[in-house]
């Protein structure tokens, strides 16, 4: 870890004096006044530069415009716009004479050069964005003039054409929208005095069949309800889940002192059921002031069962079948053997066991260290990003990269 922290530091050292050489030959050594325009459609450049003069030392703002165009280029330019018009406004149309889908009326052209506004000898028709209005049709079709003024800064270019607008055909789809909502709109009109608006049965030789939108908020309820239930079953075992990994850690926390008392308790010649009955006594007697440890609580109920009438030699095993801790089931297997078999080496095995728990929770305590440390290490990298793009984007900009 402490070599990811020097190899991020490394690298900031070397980025940010790399940097730092930049800036400085570039605005002490190579400016010389000169700003550069960006080219047309570029936008503005906005340079702070220290200024002095007399004996006055300020900062000063200058703003430089986009690179503006000649009369020669700007009469190329909308006749490029006018191209670029002629050829994509008919949209989905074949021709300017069967107009009967929407057309496609751009608010600027030449990549956002010239900007355009639509004009129209006959509103209601067509929309600035060239969206038609079939509703305002009338007859078999009609004729309307587009007048499409173009501008680029303070110069204006007019380009006008005709087009005719028809109703759409009966063999697309919008032509029979078209027809069902002359046909739905007549039906209002005629009923406007009733309780009730009798939709068309049919449009030509198109027959209708008409059906209440179904709302499907029981369904969406029923799969809210579903999704509520599956995260709580989750969140439950996660929690459950949780608290049996907290539990265990609890318990590993304890076994070093369990067996560091049990040591200490049979070398002073003690029985194993006296030695039992005093660490329980002991942790009965504290437990209001430190609170409940899971280690004791299993010594304490394995007590219980012998007091109750369970064998020593059954009490252990059954505390070592139900642990789900292997240091608890040691610690029963070895006590159980020393009483069934008897064992004149069970002083020095639990000697080593407690040298062995100690440094299990000495390594445990060093491990949980090391995860709070990366977890603490992806923000502080997020951070340090963060920092380093707030450094070096304005940089990268200023060197037009």
């Amino acid at each position: 870890m402490k070599s990811t922290y020097k190899k991020i530091l490394v690298a900031c050292l070397v980025l940010g004096i790399g940097l730092l050489v930049y800036d400085y030959v570039d605005s002490k050594i190579l400016f010389d006044g000169a700003i550069p325009r960006n080219q047309a459609g570029g936008g503005m450049v906005s340079e702070e530069l220290n200024l002095r003069y007399k004996d006055n030392d300020s900062t000063y703002t200058v703003e430089v415009s986009e690179k503006g165009l000649t009369k020669k280029q700007q009469r190329k330019l909308f006749n490029s716009a006018i191209k670029e018009l002629e050829d994509t406004y008919l949209g989905k149309n074949k021709s300017a004479d069967k107009v009967m889908y929407d057309l496609n009326f751009k608010s600027s052209y030449c990549d956002g050069l010239v900007v355009a506004d639509f004009k129209f000898d006959k509103y209601g028709l067509i929309n600035n964005d060239g969206r038609l209005i079939y509703e305002e049709l009338k007859g078999d079709g009609e004729v309307v003039n587009v007048i499409a003024e173009l501008r680029y800064e303070d110069a204006t270019e007019l380009y006008s054409f005709n087009i005719m607008v028809l109703p759409p055909s009966m063999d697309t789809v919008e032509g029979q929208l078209n027809a069902i909502d002359k046909a739905v709109t007549l039906a209002d009109e005629k009923t406007r005095t009733k309780d009730y608006l009798t939709l068309p049965k049919s449009v030509g030789d198109i027959s209708l069949k008409w059906q209440k939108k179904m709302n499907y908020r029981g369904l969406q309820l029923i799969v809210l309800g579903i999704a509520a239930i599956a995260g709580l079953v989750a969140g439950q075992k996660r929690d459950a889940k949780q608290a049996t990994r907290k539990l265990l850690e609890e318990k590993e926390r304890d076994y070093p002192m369990i067996v560091s008392e049990l040591s200490i308790l049979l070398a002073a010649g003690m029985s194993f059921r006296k030695a039992l009955e005093r660490i329980v006594l002991r942790y009965n007697a504290k437990k209001e002031v430190s609170g409940i440890r899971p280690g004791y609580e299993d010594m304490a109920l394995t007590y219980r069962k012998m007091v109750d009438g369970m064998g020593e030699i059954a009490a252990l095993e059954d505390l070592g079948m139900k642990s789900e801790s292997k240091e608890y089931r040691k610690l029963a297997m070895l006590l159980s053997q020393n009483l069934r078999k008897g064992s004149k080496d069970l002083l020095d095995s639990l000697q080593k066991e407690e040298q062995y728990s100690f440094e299990l929770r000495k390594q445990r305590a060093m491990r949980a260290g090391q995860e709070a440390s990366t977890k603490l290490l992806v923000p502080m990298a997020g951070m340090l990003f963060i920092v380093i793009v707030i450094l070096v984007v304005p940089a990268l900009m200023q060197m037009n990269i």
